[in-house]
Formats: structure tokens, sequence, C-alpha cells
């Protein structure tokens, strides 16, 4: 029996449609593989984006990190030299520092002080300084000290930075916030004679230097740290690993005036339209940067624009392969295997596709292990700076672990070295403060900042192997990340021992001198009153009246002089007896005091005028009695004397709690207030505003004051009242109720004295 032939007809039927449904199911395949390539280079870019933001960021911020530890060293040294600056400067070349072309330690000086700033300058090791000033601005600011870092050796020394708006400002922000600033995009002065095509758009980093006065409680502002980049080459040297020649990036700044300036640009030597662009910003210190890029989509990794295309043709291909099998498969086995092999070979080609995206896979993850080496490379160069640094200085994390001590801290401060807790250290440790009484593990300077307070001029009493004291001065600061939680804390420590032995000396000086100059005052003021006693029993020498009354004014103001000598040197050392006190006795006691000469109704036959006192309901603290009069007495005493002619004094005395145990006193006055340019300075030692001058007084009393708070463990400040007059406001702690107090009782009522 012979087997049936299919028909002609019946073959061509059925090779048609096997090539017509195959190409039809390629061509749809293809479309959708067109989509998913494209969704898939928007991912690409999204990534790149991402990682070139974070790559500028992380860049930037460890070049301003740098900057501030640079800056930081520069204020540590009581005598910068050249050589000092070259020292710890010059180790940032082997730091890849990419842009970045000089560091450069920069001073202000008005016109006159040119001449002197030079010759300062030139003491220190730069012998040959010029400092020549450029425009007529009041202040000038010249580089003194410089380290180039481009390889050019031109350190810019002596140039006038005020000439040029866009560092002059920078600096200007530098000094008024305290905080790292970023300059608006310039061209540096260095290079103006550049041709226009090698010059770029570069911008500084400029942070303030402040000394050691500063962690002495003052601001100590000594001059900027600057830091100067040209923007291509920091761009490309970011930037390339990033874009890999496939991206086209603009990195561009926001300058102070709010224009958008190019700073640096990558161009892929891609060829096609850039179908797919993102833009990102973000923050450099203080300036809002943006980054913009653009891209050939079918260009990206993940994207290739001939797949498709491949699927389509291939699809179709096999399709009409299989037709021409479903054809001639009687003709024999040698046709069919050729049309394996052509399907197999395509399966190969993409199995090599797939080694080279592994191959470009791990060559990035190479690039992020050299990054993490570099990260490793600043970490060991910053503990080498913080080592070569005179004061003290500890780290630790937010569980309290001390996880850096420098050198000094390692000699300084007993079990100070790695891993050791804070809790650890406050426990075999003897930590005091000044007048003896024993310092807390959470009193600790870096336990506070780990509850984010700024810790500044605490002084505490540690003692060595043999029970010497040694004083340290104590400055601490939470570290926090970029989202303002605490990570750790930093502090750095001062050894004021001998200040303090040489202040004890002075001390001891003052006393003797004090109390040997009381008998020859009493002396003195026991004759001028017999002397004015003759004179107002008909002497003739009634003339000499003048004459004696200053003598006794003399003695006055110099038996108050000792008086507030001696009570500064008490507020500062003397043991304090730390008891419950009710504040609205001391305040009566004082105000009565205060006010007893004037409830006659005249002085000298003239009409007195009472001043208006309004007095609220007062706490109970814990607190030394003594010193507590004698810091309402300087207050009170202040807002009574320092009123202008002919009007009564008018005081505002109240008081309410604070978070924690503290009470917060104000005492307000409209008296003749304070200058601004003199608040800073009001609790400096003999220290006098110069609209007080026609008032007596020695420059003491508050200096008093801000002693006595200090040793209370609370703050004083002194600002406007609004209206006219003076706001002091000081912090003490809560007290213990006793019998019948306990702080201010809900409906207590208050008091005013007007003298009616």
């Amino acid at each position: 029996m012979r087997r049936r032939v299919p028909g002609l007809r019946s073959v061509v039927a059925l090779t048609a449609l096997v090539a017509v449904g195959g190409s039809a199911l390629s061509v749809t395949v293809a479309a959708a593989l067109a989509g998913g390539q494209r969704r898939a280079a928007e991912q690409q870019l999204d990534r790149r984006a991402r990682q070139a933001q974070e790559a500028v960021t992380a860049e930037a911020r460890r070049y301003v990190d740098t900057l501030r530890t640079i800056a930081a060293a520069a204020g540590s040294f009581n005598e910068l030299t050249a050589d000092k600056f070259n020292g710890f400067t010059e180790p940032l070349a082997s730091m890849r520092l990419a842009g970045v072309v000089s560091i450069a330690y920069i001073v202000p000086a008005t016109e006159a002080q040119i001449p002197a700033v030079q010759a300062f300058w030139r003491s220190r090791g730069a012998t040959d300084l010029v400092l020549t000033r450029k425009g007529t601005a009041p202040e000038h600011i010249f580089t003194v000290l410089g380290t180039s870092l481009d390889g050019s050796g031109v350190s810019g020394a002596g140039i006038d930075v005020s000439q040029a708006p866009a560092p002059t400002a920078a600096l200007n922000e530098a000094r008024r916030s305290g905080l790292p600033a970023v300059s608006d995009a310039y061209h540096l002065l260095r290079d103006a004679n550049l041709p226009e095509t090698e010059r770029q758009m570069s911008f500084v980093l400029a942070v303030p230097v402040y000394g050691l006065e500063s962690a002495l409680g003052g601001r100590g502002f000594r001059g900027w740290v600057l830091m100067g980049l040209r923007g291509q080459s920091f761009a490309s040297a970011t930037l390339q690993r990033v874009s890999q020649q496939l991206l086209d990036i603009n990195l561009r700044a926001l300058n102070s005036n709010q224009d958008q300036v190019s700073v640096a640009t990558l161009t892929a030597p891609v060829e096609g339209r850039r179908d797919i662009s993102r833009d990102l910003s973000f923050t450099v210190a203080d300036r809002r940067w943006q980054l913009h890029m653009a891209a050939h989509g079918r260009a990206l990794p993940g994207a290739d624009d001939n797949m498709p295309g491949t699927v389509a043709v291939g699809g179709s291909t096999v399709s009409c392969l299989l037709a021409a099998l479903v054809a001639v498969l009687a003709t024999g086995r040698r046709r069919a295997r050729a049309q394996v092999e052509t399907a197999t070979a395509g399966l190969a080609e993409n199995a090599r596709a797939l080694r080279r995206e592994l191959a470009r896979r791990e060559a990035i993850e190479s690039d992020l292990r050299a990054a993490h080496d570099d990260r490793d490379a600043q970490r060991a160069f910053l503990a080498q700076v913080l080592d070569a640094l005179e004061p003290a200085v500890l780290t630790c994390d937010n569980d309290g672990v001390i996880v850096h001590a420098n050198h000094a801290a390692r000699a300084a401060v007993a079990h100070a070295e790695p891993p050791v807790t804070i809790v650890d250290r406050a426990a075999v440790g003897r930590y005091e403060h000044p007048d003896g009484t024993p310092v807390g593990a959470d009193e600790l300077p870096m336990a506070r900042s780990l509850r984010g307070e700024q810790v500044t001029g605490m002084e505490i009493v540690t003692h060595t192997a043999d029970g010497a004291g040694v004083a340290m001065l104590v400055h601490s600061r939470p570290l926090r990340d970029p989202g303002g939680r605490v990570t750790g804390a930093v502090a750095t420590i001062y050894d004021i021992s001998e200040l303090r032995e040489r202040e004890n000396e002075l001390r001891a000086f003052a006393g003797v001198v004090a109390h040997d100059l009381r008998a020859p005052l009493a002396s003195v003021a026991g004759y001028a009153e017999l002397v004015d006693e003759g004179m107002a029993d008909g002497d003739p020498v009634a003339e000499l009246h003048p004459q004696v009354e200053r003598i006794r004014q003399g003695v006055n103001r110099m038996r108050t002089l000792i008086e507030d000598l001696l009570a500064y040197a008490t507020a500062r050392d003397a043991t304090l007896d730390r008891r419950p006190i009710a504040l609205d006795e001391v305040v009566a006691d004082v105000l009565n005091e205060r006010t007893a000469h004037l409830r006659g109704g005249k002085i000298d036959g003239a009409p007195t005028l009472f001043p208006d006192i309004y007095t609220g309901p007062l706490p109970v603290v814990r607190a030394d009695r003594g010193m507590i009069r004698q810091l309402f007495d300087n207050l009170i005493g202040n807002a009574l004397k320092y009123t202008a002619p002919g009007q009564p004094a008018r005081i505002d005395i109240s008081a309410q709690r604070c978070a924690g145990d503290e009470w917060a006193v104000t005492i307000a006055d409209r008296g003749i207030g304070i200058p601004l340019e003199d608040q800073p300075h009001i609790f400096d030692s003999f220290h006098r505003a110069a609209a007080h001058r026609g008032y007596q007084g020695t420059g003491l009393g508050l200096a008093i004051c801000e002693r006595i708070v200090t040793r209370h463990g609370g703050v004083i400040t002194a600002t406007d009242n609004p209206g006219g007059g003076t706001r002091f406001s000081f912090t003490l702690p809560a007290g213990e109720p006793d019998d019948s107090r306990a702080g201010i009782q809900p409906g207590a009522p208050a008091a005013r004295m007007d003298g009616r």
C-alpha cells in the first residue's frame, strides 16, 4: 500500500501559515522588548544620576571636612608660622583632591594695618611676603601663607582677595556664621593671565579660623583657610567613573543673584539624540548645586538598540526556516541540521554578551573598592592631624564608647584609650568640680553632648597617680548626621593647672594687698572726718571743705574697689554651701537695704525719686545664700544706679520654671541700657561701657555675677529690654522643698514697691 503524499497546494498553504504566523509573533515580541529596553534605559539613568549626586556630595563633603581639619590645626597653634602651616598642609597632595589649586591662610587688614600685618607674617617665616592692596575697600583681605596643590608651585601669597566679589562674599559669610561657605562660580585671580580657552569656572571653600582664646570663652577670630577649586577638573575626576563615556553631564551652581552658572561639562562620545535626561539638586556647604544628565537611551547597558530588530528579523527568519523545513522536511537530514546550527549560533552570541556584562560589573566593583581604600587613607590622615594638635581631643560614638584619643589625650587623661566608655572613665577616674564636689557620669561634658548639649568652658579637676590635682578646661560638641541625629561627641581638653596656680598667687597677693590697704584707708577716712568736723566748728580753714570731700569720695571709691576685688576672688574659689534658699526673702532684704536711704523723702534737702519695683512670685533654689545675695545685690544695684537723670528707676523681677530642675530668673529695668557693641563684653573683668563713664563703678560687678551663676551650674545673659533698658536672665538649680515651701505656690501674690 503506497503512503499518500500531500498535494502541492496543501504544502504551500501550510508553509505560508507557519511563515506569516511566526513573523507576526516575532514582531510582537520585538515591540515588547523595545518597550522593556526603554524602561531599562530610564532605570539605568536614574541609578547613574543617584551615583553622580552621591559622588559629588561625598567628594565635596570630604573637601569641606579636610578644610575644617586644616582650620582647626591652624587655630590650635599659639604662634602659627609658615613652616607649621606647610607641615600640616603638604600631606594633602597625597589625598588625590581633584581640582584643588591651593590651600591658603588669609587674614583681614585695614589700609592702616597693612605694613604691620606684612611685618608680622614676615617674622613668622613668610620672608618674601609683599601685601599689595587693590581697590578702595575699607577692609582688605590678604593671602599670607599658601601651599600649591596643582603642581604649579604658585602659592598666591600677597594677593588682595577683596578685589574679587565672589570670594570676598564667601569669606564674610564664613566669618559671620562661623561655618564653611562656598563662593559663587568665577574665574580664579591666579588664572587671569591664562588664555580664555584654558580658563575654567571655579569656586572657593572658606572656613573661619579661631584661636585658643575661642576655646577659653571668646570668639578669637584670626582669619580663614581658603581652598580654590577648578570646576572642570573637579567634575572630570569625580564624575568620569559614573559617566563611563555614556552620559552628558553638566554641573551647575546657583549664584547669590539666583543665576545658574555652568561650572563643568562632560560630553560622551556617543552619537544619537539625547532622548532621556534627569535633573538633580543638592547642597554643598551653604550653596545649592544642580546636575543635568542626558543620554542616548539605546547606548546605555541593557538597552541594546539591535536586540528588538534582531528578535524581529531572527524570529521572522526562524519562522521562514521552519516554513521551509516543513516544506522540505522530506528532502533530508542535512538541511535540518544546518538550520539548527544557525539557531545555536544566536544563543552563543547571547552568552558572549552576558559574559561582557559580567566583566563590566566586576570593573565597577573594583572602582568601589578603590573608593573605600581612599576613605581609609583619609581616616588615617585625620588621625595624624589630631595627633599633631596640642590640645587633647577625644571622640566617642552614640553609645559613649571612646573611638579615638589623640596623643595629647592619652598623655593627659587617665583611662582614655579606646574602647573605654565614658561610664568606665567616671567609675575609675576621680573627677571633681573646682569646689571639690564630685562630677557624676551624667555631668561629664561628652555625656551631656550625647544628649545634644554644647558644653563650653567646663572646668574639671582630676588627680595624678601621686594625688596632685590637675585643672582641665573642657569644650564638648555633639556630632550629628545629615538628618540631625546625634551620632557621637567630640571634646577638646586644655591643661590650665599652671594658669590656675598663677591666678591663685595673684588672688593671694590681692587679698594681702587689700587687707593691708584697709588700715591706711581707715586712717585717711578718720582724719578727713576730723578735719570736716573742725571746719564745721568754725575753723578758719573752712575753704578746704571741697578738697576734704574729694578725699572722702576717693577713700570710698578705693574701699569699694577693694571689696569688689575680694568678692571677685571669693566668687570663684570659696566653697559652696548649697542649701534651700527662698529667693523672695533674699530679694526683699536687698531691696530694703538698697532703698532705705530713700524713704525719708529728701536727701540733702532735695526730694528723692523712689523707684517703682515689681517683684513676682519667686521660687526656692538650692544655692549658697551669701553668693546669691551678692548676685541680686549687684544686679538690683546696677538697675537703680544706671537710670537717666531725673527719672525714677523701674525694675521688674520674675521667675519661671525651665526644662529640667532649673529656674530662670529675670531682672528687667528701664535704665539707660547697654550699647549693642558692649553687650558681648559686659561680663569681662574691669570692662565698662562707654555710655556708663559718668557713673561710679569698678567694672567688676557683672564679672562677679557671671562667676556666681557659673559656679552654680547656670548661665547668665544680658539683652535689650523691649521699650528701653536691659534684661538680665540667669538660671539656678531648683531647691528641695523645706517644711513650708516647695517652689512657687499656685496663686502666690506678687509684690510692688513704689514708695507710696
